[in-house]
């Protein structure tokens, strides 16, 4: 690791990077990820939710990791969702509404009714924090797995902890842009899948919190 941050200071960046990342797991080994990351869990993650997302993300070795990462912090639907999110943006209301109820047919369809959704909540159309949050989780999962050094993981984990503080001006902005992109990504125009973000966002914002006390939005 950098020789510019002491072990104080690595150690509330790590805090950080977790509670960035939180978001991504939407089991109950979320609130042991915090404070703890994956070691007192490594073995049962192994087999569950850690397995999990590499499938789901078809990452199967180092190289296909570090693929996964590069697309997620300079990819990661980012470019797709701010152009759907302009032209809806660009219309008034009633001619929005008529632009979704007339894309019902669209395979693209529940990818319109989230942009549309998130509209006033969500500005800027930046979803960063999507891509963002799931490379330095996999990061993490990187280190238990053997695929990374702790050194090549904390020098993506910062660079992707940057971008965000770059996108975003608080714990609000950053949740609800990754709420987005995760439907987004999904295709869950339901936002079936949105529990454990809510979840996550009262851990980090609620009056005795991680986030606004010892890891702070724009740290590191």
């Amino acid at each position: 690791m950098p020789s510019e941050y002491n072990k104080q200071q690595r150690k509330q960046l790590e805090l950080y990077f977790r509670c960035l990342s939180s978001v991504c797991t939407d089991s109950v080994m979320g609130y042991h990820y915090i404070p703890f990351g994956f070691p007192f869990t490594d073995r049962f993650l192994r087999r569950s939710s850690m397995k999990k997302a590499f499938s789901a993300w078809s990452v199967t070795n180092k190289e296909s990791l570090l693929s996964r990462i590069h697309w997620l912090l300079e990819d990661g639907l980012r470019e797709e969702y701010k152009k759907l999110h302009m032209s809806l943006a660009a219309r008034n209301e009633v001619s929005r509404k008529r632009y979704v109820e007339s894309s019902v047919d669209h395979p693209d369809h529940a990818k319109v009714v989230i942009v549309n959704a998130f509209l006033n909540q969500f500005p800027s159309g930046e979803i960063a924090a999507f891509g963002g949050a799931w490379a330095i989780y996999m990061c993490n999962m990187g280190i238990t797995y053997g695929y990374l050094t702790k050194e090549e993981a904390w020098g993506m984990k910062l660079k992707a902890a940057h971008h965000l503080q770059n996108c975003y001006k608080s714990w609000e902005d950053y949740l609800a842009a990754f709420a987005a992109g995760n439907s987004y990504f999904a295709s869950d125009s339901e936002m079936k899948m949105q529990a454990h973000i809510t979840s996550r966002a009262s851990t980090l914002l609620g009056s005795s919190t991680l986030a606004m006390g010892k890891a702070k939005w724009g740290v590191a």
